[in-house]
């Protein structure tokens, strides 16, 4: 019996560093970087008042200073290329791409006028749950908005060698006429944003 409980106490304290390396930690304030394989820019518009219709940006990039002593001292940059959306239209040229999704990219979404965030407050209204306010550049216009923000979690790992990643989800919903957007019913019924971010310590 005692050289199992030796056997035991061992292995277990073989395993100890693997566990400590995995433990959820207190993010490093400082700049983080982001994980684009892990991370992604959703919407959805309600189509003729009868289903939601969801698409994505597949250029994007987005930079957190983050200071969890202190949320409100941490900053988010972000810009979106218009003409990366992919939706699920069936309509295929030759070389694969949607002509509705250029004609929607480089049109409808403003093209090389880009999309630009950048945040201007942070506030904390829960553990992990907070608002963000910033700038919204979008056809030209910039224009506040507000999104709500859940912090998912993070760790450092081997993986990243020992650099913290820390995950967001944030949510919001526009009306883009606010930024000049005009046309069918489903711009009246506002559009639904959700992000979804890992970022990794710079």
């Amino acid at each position: 019996m005692r050289s199992i409980v030796i056997a035991a106490t061992a292995a277990l304290a073989l395993a100890m560093p693997a566990f400590a390396q995995s433990a959820p930690a207190k993010p490093p304030v400082g700049t983080y970087v982001l994980d684009k394989p892990h991370s992604s820019i959703e919407w959805k518009v309600l189509h003729q008042g009868m289903s939601w219709y969801s698409a994505r940006f597949t250029k994007y990039d987005i930079t957190l200073e983050f200071n969890v002593d202190d949320v409100s001292k941490s900053k988010v940059t972000a810009t979106i290329d218009p003409k990366s959306v992919l939706t699920d239209d069936a309509a295929k040229r030759a070389d694969g791409k949607s002509t509705f999704d250029k004609d929607l990219g480089e049109e409808t979404l403003g093209g090389a006028k880009g999309i630009k965030f950048v945040s201007t407050k942070i506030e904390k209204t829960g553990e992990k749950t907070g608002k963000m306010t910033g700038d919204l550049t979008f056809l030209g216009v910039t224009k506040p908005v507000t999104l709500d923000v859940v912090f998912n979690g993070g760790r450092a790992s081997a993986q990243t060698q020992n650099k913290f990643k820390a995950g967001f989800t944030a949510t919001t919903t526009l009306n883009q006429a606010d930024w000049g957007m005009n046309g069918p019913g489903s711009v009246a019924q506002g559009a639904k944003i959700e992000i979804n971010a890992e970022f990794v310590q710079k």
